[in-house]
């Protein structure tokens, strides 16, 4: 290339580039929204590739030594926060060792915990890993105690959908048996997605425990809105 074209070619880069600045500075709101629609069209025609955020988490299983019963109230938040309502591909969430849905890691759990005690009773299930918008988790924690086994319990830790710990433990809490029909934690995370305060929201755990105060059964998330409840009858 001859050094005429050369000089050239950067003096239009350079014209651009003060034009630009010039513009921005003289209307930054309509620059914005400019590069906004260019960005948009982008979106369209594949220019600008967006890929949702795939999570891989180095399960540890806890080591638990005593529950009590306010510990079942307790949320451990995962570590990313997904929203409610994505608006892009970008902002959905996949977490590929999210196997189970909150009810289908107690179907799981409650078979080794009738091994355990016959009349075994649900205490609290909570997720210790990355949580979906489908109610899935990569790690359950779940808590089961007998009336037989005075001052006992039994812990019981999924992790996709394989049981990796099962173990008797020192406690006080109570339980009591599900409520008939009960949903799943998709559905309540669905029910969440159209109320108008969590369109921008995210959620980063879930429990589903008993109150043993009012003897019914909640859900609680952890939202960038803070802690919701909501009971099941």
């Amino acid at each position: 290339m001859s050094n005429k074209k050369l000089i050239i070619i950067l003096a239009v880069l350079i014209s651009v580039i003060v034009l630009t600045a010039g513009f921005y500075a003289i209307s930054p709101d309509i620059f914005k929204g400019v590069f906004s629609k260019l960005k948009e069209a982008g979106k369209a025609i594949n220019l600008i590739s967006e890929k949702p955020q795939v999570i891989e988490e180095k399960l540890v299983i806890p080591n638990t030594q005593k529950i009590t019963q306010s510990e079942s109230r307790f949320i451990n938040e995962g570590p990313v926060d997904v929203p409610f309502a994505p608006k892009s591909e970008a902002e959905k969430v996949i977490v590929p060792q999210a196997v189970l849905t909150l009810k289908a890691s107690y179907d799981l759990a409650l078979v080794e915990a009738k091994n355990w005690q016959k009349e075994a009773k649900l205490s609290f299930i909570k997720s210790l890993g990355a949580i979906t918008l489908e109610g899935k988790s990569s790690q359950w924690q779940l808590f089961f105690v007998s009336k037989t086994k005075a001052g006992k319990g039994y812990e019981i830790i999924i992790q996709a959908d394989k049981i990796v710990s099962k173990k008797e433990i020192e406690s006080k809490a109570v339980g009591a048996d599900v409520p008939a029909n009960w949903p799943d934690l998709g559905e309540v995370i669905k029910n969440l997605q159209t109320h108008p305060l969590y369109v921008d929201a995210t959620v980063s755990g879930a429990n589903f425990y008993l109150n043993p105060d009012n003897k019914k059964w909640y859900y609680s998330l952890s939202t960038s809105k803070g802690v919701s409840s909501i009971s099941v009858e």
